[in-house]
């Protein structure tokens, strides 16, 4: 009848048998835990991976078997009885009389009232409606006296906490009984590149000799900026500090600074901008330690040598000096106008501000030259601002971009002093109407007047024309952008009016002297350099005759007379140069003879009408003729250059600085060619152009044979685009000249004796040869056989070195 009785606490007895249970586990299982927590700890730690694969298995397999040992207790594990529990819950809640444990009691049969027990049961049930659970208590002290679970517990923290590397592969790396991988070796490579103008090579600084350097003194000085470029491959953790190099731990940040991690390879760059002193690690562990200080980069200097100077051909000359630590990349001048002119400050007008200012080239003979000093000339004689005060600024710049400026230089710029009378009126009107553009009517009025009786213009009707054309267009100027046409168009009339016909004679002079130098750069039969003299003097003997008709003693008029001393060209001179090109060409000296060329030039620029006067000017175009011929003979220079490419023991340029000296040349061909008709020889020097460009390609890819082809192909387009030029420039200005009289006594206007074409009577000339000339010859004769029998020589090679040897042998 007990067993039908319903048991109201029969819930918490249950959860109490749970938590009991709980109790006896902790018994059983601290043995476990104890094992287990040595086992992590070793793992953890990584102080196994350097023992023998033996030993840490011996290790493991001992702490497994123990582990197994210490789990045998838990197979008697069971659920306490209920009498257990019940027990638990009176001594928790102090029950008297086991209120709790003797609701299992049954009463014996006869020995009382049942209705008795009944009041003992429920009153036993109610004493029992507020019983709580007992929570589990730690036996700890009754089986861990000596607290060995705090040191072990202690061990494993502290293993996880402070083992090396991470945890997940010291526990693999420990588990790991088969043979240890082979470690990955970290390969580090750095280099430093100073900047290109520098010219500083690229220090390895992982070679051994740098290494070995840097061992007893890790400083570096440099270039400042530099480039940094780090690759380390095989790191585990790759990175690069940079740090003050006043400081341990102060980082900085380099300009254009980039660090990447990709496939394994550790890749860093950086342009060193300030000192700084580079670490290398591989997790914290140091591969290399670099301390850098930088040299400065200075900025040029540059100053004027000598005061801006200029003759009375309007001709500019600047002599300047400049200077660079690594070497000068550019040299640039600019002309302004000056505030105070001749006793005044500025201009009555603003006439003279229509005009932009002279262009004025400075030319390097060697470029990024770290010291230099050189003249610069440049004929300034049409520009409007001719004979005012102006101001010169020169400024250098270095490869960094640096720049620096000269104080403005006051200087008058030069103005060509006419000597023919309507030239010099037409000047005269000419600077008035440039000056005030409001005056160009009554200019006009008095260039009609000049034009009434034109006396330096008899049967020059073609000049007459163009001058009344030009003087009808000042006439009409209702804008000042008319009279600025006028000055532009009416200075070439004026130099022809200047000159006469002298211009075309010594136009065809030059034309001559440039065939000639041609034809002995490419070794001419010698019939053809006879033919060119012949031509040569035949020039000269009407230059004679021109200059005869021309009236000395009006001529002399002209002068001003402040016109002081001056160098003077004489006949003689210009003769003896003639000579002196006919002796050197017969004796194989050509390079002689194209610098005695070069100054016949010279000396023919400097002639003008009249005796003993200064050098005049030119006709229009004919100093695009000189630089023409002077960019040929650079040309043929850098063709040279490119045929000597390869040649065992040649210290000479190497094919990137031939491509940009070839790329220099056909910017200069460009500008020169610029506007050119296909009359004029535009359409030819435009293909020279574009030879100019595939020869600097061919350079640039090594081509050899490709460039000596274009330029070839360029230096002859060239020549036949000039002989264009040459031949209109003859055809413009031609006037009439009449008359043929002879100059009195035996010597011609140009002072030369008169040839009396009996034998005997020729002035004697030394026609043999010295023998510091025939070796030299022999000597260039030797070098040319040697090279044209070279083997592997490609066609256009061979037919360039043949044409050399033509007409010496």
């Amino acid at each position: 009848m007990a067993d039908q009785r319903p048991n109201p606490i029969a819930t918490k007895l249950y959860l109490q048998r749970i938590v009991l249970l709980i109790e006896r586990l902790w018994l059983f299982v601290h043995r476990p835990m104890m094992v287990l927590g040595l086992g992590l700890a070793l793992a953890w730690s990584g102080l196994l991976i350097p023992l023998p694969k033996g030993f840490a298995l011996m290790i493991f397999s001992s702490l497994g078997a123990l582990f197994i040992w210490t789990l045998k207790p838990l197979l008697g594990l069971a659920l306490p009885s209920r009498h257990a529990a019940a027990r638990a819950l009176e001594n928790h809640n102090t029950l008297a009389h086991r209120a709790a444990s003797s609701l299992e009691d049954v009463p014996v049969a006869g020995a009382g009232s049942e209705e008795l027990w009944q009041a003992h049961v429920e009153r036993n049930l109610a004493a029992l409606k507020t019983l709580k659970i007992a929570p589990p208590r730690s036996s700890w002290r009754q089986f861990d006296p000596l607290a060995q679970r705090l040191p072990m517990v202690m061990a494993v923290v502290i293993a996880y906490v402070l083992g090396t590397g991470d945890i997940r592969s010291n526990v693999l790396n420990a588990f790991n009984f088969g043979p240890a991988p082979l470690a990955k070796i970290a390969v580090l490579d750095a280099w430093l590149k100073p900047p290109s103008y520098t010219g500083k090579p690229p220090l390895l600084l992982t070679s051994p000799a740098m290494l070995e350097k840097l061992t007893s003194n890790p400083d570096l000085t440099i270039p400042e900026n530099a480039t940094l470029s780090v690759r380390l491959q095989g790191a585990a953790a790759p990175k690069m500090m940079v740090l003050s190099p006043s400081s341990t731990d102060l980082q900085v940040t380099l300009a254009e600074m980039k660090q990447e991690e990709k496939d394994g390879i550790f890749i860093a760059e950086a342009k060193l901008d300030r000192p700084a002193s580079i670490k290398i690690f591989d997790g914290e562990k140091p591969l290399a330690t670099w301390n850098i200080a930088l040299i400065t980069d200075q900025p040029p200097t540059i100053t004027f040598a000598d005061e801006p100077k200029g003759n009375d051909f309007g001709k500019l000359s600047v002599k300047w000096h400049v200077t660079d630590d690594y070497g000068v990349k550019s040299v640039t001048a600019e002309i302004n106008l000056a505030d105070e002119q001749d006793k005044a400050m500025g201009f009555a007008d603003n006439g003279i501000f229509l005009y932009s200012a002279p262009e004025f080239k400075l030319a390097m003979s060697k470029p990024n030259t770290k010291d230099d000093t050189e003249t610069s000339t440049a004929d300034l004689s049409a520009h409007p601002w001719a004979g005012l005060w102006a101001e010169m600024v020169l400024t250098a710049t270095d490869g960094a971009g640096h720049t620096t400026s000269t104080p403005p230089k006051r200087f008058k710029m030069p103005e060509r002093n006419f000597i023919m009378p309507l030239a010099r009126a037409l000047a005269e009107q000419r600077k008035r109407f440039i000056l005030s553009p409001d005056d160009a009517p009554d200019a006009s009025t008095m260039i009609s007047a000049m034009l009434l009786y034109p006396f330096e213009l008899k049967d020059r009707f073609g000049l007459q024309i163009n001058l009344s054309r030009i003087n009808s267009q000042l006439a009409k100027a209702s804008h000042p952008d008319d009279v600025v046409a006028v000055v532009k168009d009416i200075w070439p009339l004026m130099l022809s009016v200047e000159n006469g016909n002298l211009n075309d004679i010594k136009t065809q002079l030059k034309e001559l002297a440039n065939q000639l130098r041609e034809a002995m750069r490419e070794g001419a039969p010698k019939e053809r350099i006879d033919e060119l003299m012949k031509k040569m003097q035949e020039a000269m003997n009407k230059l004679a005759e021109q200059m005869k008709k021309n009236d000395p003693s009006k001529q002399a008029q002209g002068l001003k007379k402040d016109q002081g001393p001056s160098k003077t060209v004489t006949p003689e001179q210009l003769q003896s140069m003639l000579d002196e090109i006919d002796r050197l060409n017969k004796q194989g000296d050509t390079d002689k003879a194209e610098q005695m060329l070069s100054q016949l030039d010279e000396m023919l620029q400097n002639l003008r009408p009249g005796e003993s006067q200064q050098a005049g000017g030119d006709q229009p175009g004919q100093g695009q003729m000189d630089s023409l011929s002077d960019l040929l003979g650079k040309q043929q220079k850098l063709m040279d250059q490119t045929q000597r490419l390869g040649k065992g023991g040649d210290k000479g340029d190497a094919p990137g600085d031939l491509a940009n000296k070839q790329e220099g040349l056909g910017d200069q061909l460009g500008k020169l060619g610029d506007g050119l008709s296909p009359e004029d020889g535009g359409d030819k020097l435009g293909e020279a152009g574009k030879n100019m460009r595939d020869a600097e390609d061919a350079l640039r890819r090594g081509n050899k044979e490709e460039a000596l082809r274009q330029q070839n192909k360029a230096m002859r387009n060239m020549l036949q685009g000039m002989k264009k030029l040459a031949e209109k420039m003859g055809k413009d200005g031609k006037g009439n000249q009449q008359g043929n009289s002879q100059s009195p006594g035996n010597n011609d206007p140009l002072g030369r004796p008169q040839r009396s074409h009996k034998p005997g009577e020729e002035p004697d000339r030394n026609l043999v040869p010295s023998d510091l000339t025939s070796k030299r010859a022999h000597e260039i004769l030797k070098e040319l056989r040697d090279r044209a029998n070279e083997q592997g020589l490609d066609d256009e090679t061979k037919d360039y070195i043949d044409g050399l040897l033509k007409g010496v042998e």
